[in-house]
């Protein structure tokens, strides 16, 4: 009789963790395969971190438009992946402090920006990571009624 509630726990506990494994896999996937920002590729928790963050650093230089505006960073940037546009604000801004931010504070304020430009949000925070940002592509917001 113990002999077989141990089997059966043994067997239990691996399928706890041939399910936490599938579901890593699932996750990694999601992560890297391709995405637009439409994608809900970032979290409003996240986007109401970015505005604190664009409000006390970003706007003693930047106003919203240019990033949301016609014309302006986020159109000029259509087609290209995100990492590009991580790598360089994470690396040149703030103009008087570059890198000076955590990553994660530099993925909240994107995750701000594309709010505003009207993107949808979704259920994870925009990752940090190079090959997950590689895979998302900026693209403009869906036309009203397309």
């Amino acid at each position: 009789m113990k002999s077989r509630a141990l089997h059966l726990g043994r067997a239990a506990a691996a399928a706890a963790v041939a399910a936490a494994c599938a579901l890593a896999l699932v996750v990694a996937s999601a992560q890297t395969e391709p995405r637009t920002v439409r994608d809900g590729v970032f979290s409003g928790a996240q986007v109401k971190r970015g505005q604190r963050i664009f409000k006390t650093i970003c706007a003693n230089c930047h106003e919203i438009e240019e990033f949301t505006g016609p014309g302006a960073y986020l159109e000029e940037h259509d087609g290209k992946p995100l990492w590009d546009t991580f790598d360089f604000i994470w690396s040149n801004m703030p103009d008087d402090d570059p890198s000076s931010l955590q990553p994660a504070e530099y993925a909240a304020v994107l995750a701000y920006l594309f709010s505003v430009y009207g993107l949808p949000t979704g259920g994870v925070d925009l990752p940090i990571d190079r090959k997950a940002l590689e895979a998302i592509t900026i693209t403009r917001p869906r036309s009203p009624g397309g």
